[in-house]
């Protein structure tokens, strides 16, 4: 199980296929505007700010649970 701000998510349904930015967003009840915006006045991008604040990992255009083994 995959843990964000206390909720659980299965790491098996993600792990193998990867979700999109917005998925993820949707998933961890995240606002898509308000992720872009808060990146912005950080000075990164939409995608750095995800990985930082959630811990999920990004490859090729795909996001895959914390502690997810990706194979180059």
């Amino acid at each position: 199980m995959v843990k964000y701000s206390g909720k659980s998510y299965p790491q098996s349904m993600y792990s193998r296929t990867g979700i999109r930015q917005r998925e993820l967003c949707d998933l961890l009840e995240l606002d898509y505007k308000a992720v872009a915006v808060s990146a912005k006045k950080l000075g990164l991008s939409t995608h750095a700010y995800l990985q930082q604040k959630t811990g999920w990992i990004l490859k090729d255009e795909l996001y895959y649970p914390p502690h997810t083994q990706l194979i180059n």
